[in-house]
């Protein structure tokens, strides 16, 4: 994608900055832990039923259900025809203006590459053979549609909410060590992103990291989710800041 701003500019008053971790915000997700916690309740939960879970998750944006952001993420996977088509657009413009600034906080995170770039397979029946549309975004997104590789395939055990298993998904080969920038569209409680995780770091992955564009969050859930949401409510949304950068009152720096 030679351009995404185009894309993305319009849209920038659905988009919902995500805060840096640190006390009130989980230190995996980015959500509302309870009050005294460090880590909010989904993560504990879903971090302590894989063998190795990644405590590397980073959102491009929160957003509510339903809300624009979640009619983007929803549909462009769930409808069809020339609509479904434009909001893929948007996702992977979104994906494309993230990564050409915070590739750098991502390489930090991971201990250097990214060496190869992995999308969470479907869980739908109906997508397994199809595909899932999020490889189409991911391949629109230069920077990391030449790092992709097919890493991960259905296994034999299913994901609900908060519900992950070691056996979700199963590497497709054997890895040597590299580290993996893992790509999931959405992230609610967390079970497809940390199932997906241990079955990287089970085929040989060094470090996994996930990028996820949106993060969903209910303000109502405690008083930290609220502050968090009022907070990026009233807070203008840039893509030079990401949620690893934001405590150090720096941008990105491009990709070097």
């Amino acid at each position: 994608m030679a351009d995404s701003a185009p894309f993305t500019d319009p849209c920038l008053g659905t988009y919902r900055p995500v805060p840096a971790a640190g006390p009130g915000v989980c230190l995996v997700c980015h959500s509302g832990p309870p009050s005294g916690r460090d880590i909010c309740h989904s993560c504990s939960f879903t971090m302590a039923q894989v063998s190795y879970p990644t405590r590397h998750v980073v959102p491009v944006s929160l957003y509510q259900a339903p809300g624009e952001l979640w009619h983007v993420l929803r549909q462009y996977k769930d409808g069809s025809g020339p609509a479904s088509g434009l909001l893929a657009v948007q996702a992977a413009a979104m994906l494309a203006q993230f990564t050409a600034s915070h590739l750098p906080c991502l390489r930090q995170l991971l201990g250097g590459g990214p060496d190869l770039v992995a999308t969470v397979p479907s869980t739908r029946p109906g997508q397994r053979e199809a595909g899932h549309p999020l490889e189409t975004v991911v391949r629109a997104v230069v920077s990391l549609a030449r790092l992709r590789a097919p890493l991960l395939a259905p296994g034999t055990a299913g994901t609900g909410h908060n519900q992950p298993d070691d056996d979700a998904f199963q590497p497709t080969r054997k890895l040597s060590g590299e580290r993996v920038l893992l790509i999931d569209d959405t992230f609610t409680t967390g079970a497809r992103v940390q199932s997906a995780a241990s079955a990287l770091r089970r085929g040989g992955a060094a470090a996994v990291a996930a990028v996820t564009i949106g993060r969903v969050i209910w303000p109502d859930w405690n008083p930290n989710c609220r502050r968090i949401w009022d907070q990026a409510s009233h807070e203008p949304f840039s893509f030079d800041t990401c949620c690893l950068c934001r405590d150090h009152g720096g941008h990105g720096g491009g990709d070097p």
